[in-house]
């Protein structure tokens, strides 16, 4: 949208920040109540409406903690057609449980995973669920002020910071730029590998509301694509390679850059986020795949836009349609200092936590 078309939506984003600003003030006066929770609650969110990287950074926490602590995670599982409380397995598709969700659980099949739009009820639900979990991870709760997170993270993108963002729906922003203040940690996401340090220090300015909040840094690490239905065949790409990429996320603009810089030749199809394909879109894109002329053409999509290509195992087969799926994870800058404050909070929170007796 150009800058003169965003004005005219600047009355709308005043009543909408009106509404936040009153929504959140309630908690900050306790006319509303936050609850809290003896076991560690570490919440991942951000102010904008998408595209920082949630969920790698969520799988991030993960991989740090699950091997030390019965890790939880709870979501309110975006754009799922279920309601209310729902606990993921192996079988869970994306209508019940949301893209996110299903990717995460697919990646790690022991961590407890579940979604619940009201994450007060959420969290004692899933406790009877699992009596053992030892922490749980609040995926996008950064404006759910319900539950009193032990830890917040905020994650902000390099490329559109918060302080330079406006209000929903002249912007992106949630809520007004303020509430970054309630955050104890800020990620700068998708940050370019080469950061200067005089770079970080200018973000870090931008960025920190107060002296106790500590600013992280991280970027993307891309791996080798895999076929949808058969994980252990791995793909290198290759100059000469032809790649028809085809995705419906919010922020898609990093992994064309990372795919320009290895092959020589990129299709690319948007979808709306959080799109749930169709068998006619399927048809589209076998026919644009069919167009490819590269020395190997290749259909290629993010992990999480194939949740939603699960329910077409079958059409994909039946027409020798393959489709590789790209995996990312993030890596952090500081990453040792990042951990310990992760071990940290959690350990110095384990001491006042009593399991539930499953008798």
């Amino acid at each position: 949208m150009s800058s003169p078309l965003k004005f005219l939506f600047y009355p709308f984003s005043l009543i909408y920040g009106i509404g936040s600003l009153l929504y959140h003030k309630m908690y900050d006066l306790q006319i509303k109540k936050s609850v809290s929770f003896e076991i560690p609650v570490i919440s991942i969110g951000n102010l904008s409406m998408g595209g920082s990287g949630k969920t790698p950074h969520v799988e991030y926490i993960i991989r740090l903690l699950k091997d030390q602590y019965q890790t939880g995670i709870l979501s309110r599982g975006y754009k799922r057609k279920s309601k209310g409380y729902f606990l993921l397995d192996k079988f869970s598709t994306v209508k019940e449980g949301g893209d996110e969700p299903v990717q995460i659980k697919q990646k790690f099949a022991d961590v407890s995973i579940a979604v619940c739009e009201e994450r007060a009820l959420g969290i004692p639900i899933m406790l009877l669920d699992n009596p053992q979990l030892q922490v749980i991870v609040l995926d996008d709760a950064f404006q759910h002020r319900q539950v009193q997170a032990g830890l917040s993270i905020l994650l902000t993108n390099y490329s559109k910071l918060f302080t330079e963002d406006h209000l929903f729906p002249m912007g992106s922003l949630r809520e007004p730029v303020r509430g970054a203040a309630r955050a104890d940690v800020i990620v700068v996401t998708k940050c370019p590998m080469d950061l200067s340090s005089e770079n970080k220090s200018h973000l870090i300015k931008e960025v920190k509301h107060h002296s106790n909040q500590q600013v992280f840094f991280s970027y993307l690490d891309y791996g080798a694509p895999y076929s949808l239905f058969d994980q252990d065949k791995k793909l290198a790409l290759q100059p000469g390679d032809a790649v028809y990429l085809f995705t419906a996320i919010a922020d898609y603009k990093p992994l064309l850059t990372y795919l320009q810089g290895v092959v020589g030749n990129i299709s690319v199809k948007r979808f709306p986020d959080h799109y749930y394909f169709s068998a006619s879109d399927l048809k589209k894109l076998q026919t644009a795949f069919s167009k490819l002329n590269g020395r190997r053409n290749f259909l290629l999509t993010t992990e999480k836009d194939a949740t939603r290509l699960l329910p077409f195992k079958e059409y994909l087969i039946s027409n020798q349609l393959e489709i590789f799926c790209i995996p990312l994870e993030i890596k952090i800058f500081e990453e040792e200092k990042f951990d310990q404050l992760i071990y940290s909070f959690v350990q110095s929170n384990q001491s006042s936590f009593t399991h539930i007796d499953d008798g």
